[in-house]
């Protein structure tokens, strides 16, 4: 039984709607008749045979690419992607996890099969239709296969779609890259927020996962964006004004959707974003301010998973807490300490507040579990 199927029976026992007997016979029911799934071993073979088969693939275009027509490349691309997908099909019967699988490396596929189709017939006029084309796919196989990793394609392929348009713009030509990072700092978040109270799908886990990475990286990136300063960018204000409009806005409208009115604290990340892109690193009290800043983010971060019993957003804000001492400690402490108490203290550091932050985060996962039990 699912832990939403699980959550339901608890609610519904508690309220008093059902009694212990009924509850028991539903558990016992769904127990009987889940679906079976793949092991972790399974699901780890699964993937790791999906990289690899996806590399074969490549490499054996590769391999024969220059030998081959016009006509006989794209009938080689075209016949990849449909074996996948028809293998994935047949696959169903028998393993939804294989089936899931080489649906997902067809997907994977249909991008290469894209690009290298419009290398093959020059047609690079205008390469961010590639990236939509991508899109269209995905989504057309989320539509018919709703499974996670389709969903993880479109919420990749979206914004790398954007973000290339964006890119080959002749508007946008003189705008930094910052507001690209910020948007994406507040996207990572928009996603890793997409589990709450009984919204915890597959696809939603996956989502937040991907969102917790994309967030830690955006975040040690955005601060080194030096185009960002007053005076170092060539645009007008208003040019700018527009370009911050467009990269925060969807992100937020993303997190509207996904969580409603849950989704305000993005209000607040997106103001962090704005002000991490802003910073000179080169300046000693705007680093530390930026330390502070981040250490703030992270405590609200866990804060919010506590508030949901979000375990992730937990994990993710401590985690973020660490790296920020870390980059603290190298940047501003390391460098005044001679070489042998600089060791010493980062050994201190790794033992004792690895201790102390591993602590604390169980205690906020009890606490995040007593407030939604």
């Amino acid at each position: 039984m699912d832990r939403s199927t699980k959550k339901l029976v608890d609610r519904w026992q508690a309220a008093g709607v059902i009694d212990a007997s009924t509850a028991g016979r539903i558990r016992t029911f769904e127990q009987d008749h889940a679906p079976s799934h793949a092991s972790r071993f399974g699901r780890f073979a699964f993937a790791f045979g999906g990289l690899l088969l996806g590399a074969g693939v490549l490499l054996f275009v590769a391999a024969n690419w220059d030998e081959l027509s016009p006509w006989g490349r794209f009938a080689l691309l075209a016949a990849t992607v449909a074996v996948l997908h028809i293998g994935g099909a047949v696959a169903c019967t028998r393993s939804q996890s294989l089936a899931t699988t080489l649906h997902a490396v067809g997907t994977a596929a249909l991008g290469g099969g894209i690009f290298l189709a419009g290398q093959v017939f020059n047609l690079a006029e205008h390469w961010p239709d590639g990236f939509l084309l991508w899109m269209v796919g995905a989504a057309a196989a989320l539509g018919l296969l709703r499974d996670w990793p389709q969903a993880l394609w479109v919420a990749i392929l979206a914004p790398a779609w954007l973000m290339s348009e964006w890119i080959a713009s002749a508007t946008f030509q003189s705008i930094p890259i910052g507001p690209l990072l910020a948007g994406l700092f507040v996207l990572g978040a928009a996603y890793a927020a997409a589990v709450g109270p009984d919204r915890d799908a597959t696809w939603r886990q996956a989502l937040a996962l991907l969102g917790a990475m994309v967030f830690v990286v955006v975040a040690f990136l955005l601060p080194l964006e030096p185009g960002l300063r007053p005076g170092t960018s060539p645009a007008s204000t208003a040019l700018l004004l527009t370009a911050w409009g467009l990269a925060l806005g969807p992100p937020l409208a993303l997190g509207a959707l996904l969580r409603g009115r849950k989704a305000w604290p993005l209000l607040v990340l997106a103001g962090v974003a704005a002000c991490a892109a802003h910073v000179d690193v080169s300046d000693t009290t705007q680093l530390v301010v930026l330390h502070l800043l981040y250490a703030a983010t992270c405590a609200g971060l866990v804060w919010w998973g506590v508030r949901e019993g979000h375990r992730m957003r937990i994990n993710l804000g401590v985690l973020g807490f660490a790296l920020t001492v870390l980059s603290f400690y190298f940047s501003s402490v390391l460098d005044k300490l001679g070489r042998s108490l600089g060791l010493i203290g980062l050994g201190v550091l790794f033992i004792g507040g690895g201790w102390l932050l591993e602590r604390t985060r169980r205690r906020l996962v009890e606490r995040s579990r007593e407030l939604q039990a």
